[in-house]
């Protein structure tokens, strides 16, 4: 297969994953093969702080009106306590703590759907690339290293479609549901459920970056070693032929040498452009959660604890759900990153 031709189609079918960008994958490869890789990150990243600057112009507003209901909660609650029929109180408390669920909710969806979107196109971007990819692994180390890496590739894809997107990401949600019942009690009775849920899933991201890197690591100690033996066998076999051997082998060392070199270049291709394509949605997750955590801080000076205290957790599912995100980005980047030093040159 023509790796140029190959390079060419993926161009047009991951276009739609970079909206706002414009560039010519077979352009930034060369430049990488040449070294070149600051020209390269200057292409892809030059136009995204005007991106992100567009994409957070509304976070401003949220972040405002969660700062006015903690002073209204704090406001009410003062007033109320004037009256001697507590009642009031409470129905003013719930009144605004309702109204607070409401926004907080608001939020929450956006953080899911950017989430949701940034996991898809990352999904997406791996089904296109990884043949791409694969196909000069198999050029630089040998068919059997390029099979293997690209089961254990669509495992990974499966796995992290299946477990993070299909199973934590419904469980951070129960996780948001749970804090906002919590506040329900002055006595917060469902706050050791909250904090083990909390731990469970920070568990399970931890160990999911350490199976994936072990058994990654493990293929790369066996596995190269195959075709590096194939190859030296064919290297040796035709060095044994008179008056062509010494040119074969200096001939194969070069072909080599030059595949491994593209095959390196792929991979930081893949590993600069995943980047990209997770930098803004992380990016404005991040700034949503550090938000809401700024919020609850300033307002808990004044307001009751169980706003607060909501606040802070929505806050914390946010961080949850960037964590898992980048886990999963985590779990790709290291993939090639496996697959990238696997040399397969035979000394």
């Amino acid at each position: 297969m023509d790796l140029t031709a190959e390079i060419n189609e993926l161009n047009e079918q991951i276009a739609g994953l970079f909206p706002g960008y414009q560039f010519d994958l077979g352009e930034l490869l060369g430049l990488l093969v040449q070294g070149k890789i600051a020209d390269v990150m200057k292409i892809l990243f030059q136009n995204m702080a005007q991106m992100l600057q567009g994409e957070l112009k509304s976070i401003a507003g949220i972040f405002i009106t969660l700062i006015c209901i903690g002073l209204i909660a704090a406001l009410l609650m003062n007033l109320t306590d004037l009256f001697e029929n507590k009642q009031i109180a409470d129905i003013g408390f719930y009144f605004v703590y309702l109204f607070l669920i409401l926004i907080l909710l608001r939020v929450f969806e956006t953080v899911s759907n950017t989430a949701t979107g940034m996991l898809l196109d990352m999904l997406l971007f791996m089904k296109l690339f990884m043949p791409v990819y694969f196909m000069a692994i198999g050029a630089a180390t040998g068919v059997t290293t390029a099979l293997l890496y690209y089961q254990l590739i669509l495992l990974l894809i499966y796995g992290v479609e299946a477990v993070l997107a299909s199973f934590l990401m419904p469980v951070i949600e129960v996780y948001i549901f749970l804090s906002f019942m919590n506040g329900l009690w002055s006595d917060e009775k469902l706050h050791m459920l909250i904090e083990l849920i909390h731990r469970v899933i920070g568990y399970f991201l931890k160990l999911s970056f350490a199976v994936i890197t072990g058994i990654g690591l493990l293929q790369t100690m066996i596995t190269p070693v195959i075709d590096s033996v194939k190859l030296s066998a064919v290297r040796r076999g035709i060095a044994l032929i008179p008056g062509v051997g010494n040119i074969s082998d200096s001939v194969a060392e070069l072909v080599i040498g030059s595949a491994v070199l593209i095959k390196n270049s792929v991979g930081a291709l893949a590993v600069l452009l995943l980047l990209l394509l997770c930098a803004i949605p992380a990016a404005k997750i991040w700034v949503f959660a550090m938000l809401l955590k700024a919020a609850a801080a300033i307002t808990g000076i004044v307001s009751d604890r169980r706003l607060t205290g909501c606040m802070d957790r929505v806050g914390e599912g946010s961080l949850l759900v960037l964590r898992t995100l980048l886990t999963a980005m985590g779990l790709f980047l290291i993939m090639i990153a496996i697959a990238a030093m696997t040399m397969g040159r035979v000394v």
